[in-house]
C-alpha cells in the first residue's frame, strides 16, 4: 500500500478543466490551441499517459493512490519549456547509453515525439506558478545535481518492474517514484511550489500531481498568499486535460494483411 494523504477540503478545481481534442488533432496542436485559447504561459506541467506495455504497468502501479484502485491515466510527467519541447526524465533513452549518468537521466523532449493520440491519448497542461523561468534553471542545474536526487537509480528501478526482472515489485511501495515525476516534484520544490502535498517527494508519481491539481485547491489558494522572496509564488493549479483512454489499455497498432497470394503450382 502507498500511502497517501487526501485533500482535508474536497472541492474541484474549476480552474483546471476539461478541453476535448478536435477531429483529427493531435497532442502538440491541442496543447498549442489550448495555450493560445486561455491565454496560457507557453511554459508549465505536462502529464502524458501512454498506451505502450511499459506505460500500461506504470499506470497500474499507481492504482492504490486512487480510491476507486483503477489504473491512472497518466505515465509521464514534463516540464514544458516551450510549445515544442518538455524536460523530462523518460525510461527510454534517446542518445548514447553511457551518457545517460552525465545528465542525471535528464533530457529534452520534443512534443512531436509525443503527437499521436494512438499512442499517447491522455495529455494535461498545468501551471503552478506564473514564475517558470526560476524552476526551468533550475531543470538545467539539476543534471549537474545527482547528488541531490539520483535519477538513474530510479530509471534501473523502474526498468526492472516493468521488464518483470527477477522477484521486483511495485517501485512506489518501496517509496521509490516515477523518475519524471520526482525530476518536476525537485525542481518545482527547489523554487518553492509544493507538487504533491499528499505524498512524499522521493515518492512522486503523475497520479499524485494530478490529484494535486484536481482536488487541492484550498491548500494552493493559502500557499498562494504566501509571498517569498527568494523562491517562486505558487498559484492555484490552472490548466487543461483530455483523456481519450479512461481505462488503461496497451495500444496494438493496425496491420493491414497481406494480399493473398496465388498458391503456387503443384509439379506434375
Amino acid at each position: 500500500m502507498i500511502l497517501n494523504n487526501i485533500s482535508p477540503v474536497i472541492v474541484n478545481n474549476t480552474k483546471f478543466k476539461k478541453a476535448p481534442a478536435q477531429k483529427g488533432e493531435g497532442n502538440k496542436a491541442w496543447l498549442k490551441r489550448v495555450i493560445a485559447e486561455n491565454k496560457f504561459d507557453s511554459r508549465g506541467l505536462l502529464l502524458i499517459g501512454g498506451a505502450s506495455v511499459a506505460d500500461f504497468h506504470i499506470r497500474v502501479a499507481q492504482s492504490s493512490l486512487r480510491f476507486d484502485l483503477t489504473p491512472s491515466h497518466w505515465s509521464q510527467v514534463g516540464v514544458l519549456s516551450d510549445p515544442n519541447s518538455f524536460y523530462s526524465v523518460p525510461l527510454q533513452w534517446n542518445g548514447e547509453l553511457s551518457d545517460l549518468p552525465f545528465s542525471n537521466g535528464i533530457q529534452t523532449c520534443k512534443m512531436a515525439d509525443y503527437d499521436d493520440p494512438d499512442y499517447y491519448p491522455n495529455i494535461a497542461f498545468v501551471q503552478f506558478t506564473t514564475d517558470m523561468a526560476r524552476i526551468l534553471e533550475d531543470a538545467e542545474r539539476l543534471k549537474m545535481q545527482r547528488s541531490m536526487i539520483d535519477l538513474p537509480e530510479l530509471i534501473v528501478r523502474w526498468l526492472e518492474y516493468v521488464w518483470a526482472i527477477g522477484q521486483s515489485g511495485n517501485p512506489l511501495a518501496n517509496g521509490k517514484g516515477l523518475p519524471s515525476a520526482v525530476f518536476a516534484e525537485t525542481i518545482f520544490g527547489i523554487g518553492g511550489i509544493e507538487l504533491t502535498p499528499g505524498l512524499a517527494t522521493a515518492s512522486s508519481c503523475p497520479e499524485a500531481i494530478w490529484q494535486a491539481a484536481k482536488w487541492w485547491k484550498a491548500f494552493y489558494d493559502e500557499s498562494s498568499k504566501i509571498s517569498v522572496p527568494s523562491q517562486a509564488t505558487p498559484i492555484v493549479p490552472t490548466g487543461c486535460f483530455f483523456m481519450r483512454q479512461e481505462s488503461a489499455m496497451v495500444h496494438k497498432p493496425y496491420v493491414a494483411p497481406d494480399k493473398k497470394k496465388p498458391a503456387a503450382k503443384q509439379k506434375k
